[in-house]
């Protein structure tokens, strides 16, 4: 059956384009702005969550349809989207899905600085601000960076909330939690001694030791106001300058082998299926 990704190109667009055009407007405009650039900010801010809200709905009825299918066809078939369905239909897998997640978003959110801990810094004394606060900076920079958020919990540990970090939180959350639960089906039908499995578990590994490294070092490096940032995470601002390519390089792969893993996966398992080695049923 074919489906009709519109709402996810929708979505997309909305939030590209809206984090080009904020860019373009602070950047050019942005002292004739200054009364109005909150609001400018918060249009951005809807806009985002409204492209996200497209994704989601887009998501919720491909699952629908499997739902239906389900329902209406006794023929059983595994297919990526029929075999995330069914996962989700287990509160087994769907418990797996939720705390892989949330492990996940609690160690991206450290590595990639989001939330921040630096003993040796007293933030009240380096930054000139009140605990507890937060500073909103609206201007200025490249797309995804601006408004951020810079929350000051206690003088040792804050938060930094900036759009394009807090995408690639849920993004890259997501992929990894979705590999992880049909991993975890995987494993649990897994036959033994086949080497053809082994293959998707290398995959799996190579993006989980690839992925927080490479999205944390990136998401470093473009955190708002480089040098104040770079102080905050004591990451080197030359380095940080000089590894951005690379890094950037490196999610991109991450991001393609979290695509890949989950097609690799349900190949093995339908070939496991055909022979009937699968011992759950979907």
């Amino acid at each position: 059956m074919k489906y009709n990704y519109g709402w996810v190109i929708l979505g997309l667009v909305i939030i590209i384009s809206s984090s080009i055009t904020y860019a373009e407007i602070i950047n050019n405009y942005f002292q004739n702005l200054t009364n109005l650039v909150q609001y400018v900010a918060s249009l951005y801010i809807i806009s985002i969550l409204i492209g996200m809200l497209m994704i989601v709905i887009q998501i919720e009825k491909i699952l629908i349809t499997q739902k239906n299918l389900k329902l209406s066809n006794n023929l059983t078939s595994i297919d990526l989207k029929s075999l995330t369905y069914d996962l989700f239909a287990k509160m087994k897998y769907r418990r797996i899905f939720i705390i892989s997640s949330g492990l996940y978003v609690i160690f991206f959110s450290i590595i990639s600085g989001i939330i921040v801990y630096q003993p040796e810094i007293v933030f009240s004394d380096a930054f000139n601000v009140s605990i507890p606060s937060i500073k909103i900076v609206y201007c200025c920079g490249s797309p995804g960076q601006y408004p951020n958020v810079a929350i000051y919990i206690t003088e040792h540990i804050g938060a930094i909330l900036i759009p394009v970090s807090l995408l690639l939180l849920i993004l890259i959350s997501a992929l990894v939690s979705w590999n992880v639960m049909l991993m975890a089906f995987a494993f649990s039908n897994r036959p033994k001694n086949n080497e053809k499995w082994l293959l998707s578990i290398g995959a799996l590994t190579g993006l989980f030791t690839a992925c927080p490294t490479c999205a944390g070092l990136l998401l470093t490096s473009i955190l708002p106001g480089s040098v104040g940032i770079s102080i905050i995470t004591g990451t080197p601002l030359l380095l940080s300058l000089s590894n951005v390519f690379y890094q950037q390089i490196f999610l991109l792969i991450t991001l393609v082998i979290l695509t890949i893993s989950p097609l690799i996966l349900v190949t093995n398992i339908r070939e496991l299926f055909e022979k009937g080695c699968i011992i759950e049923k979907t």
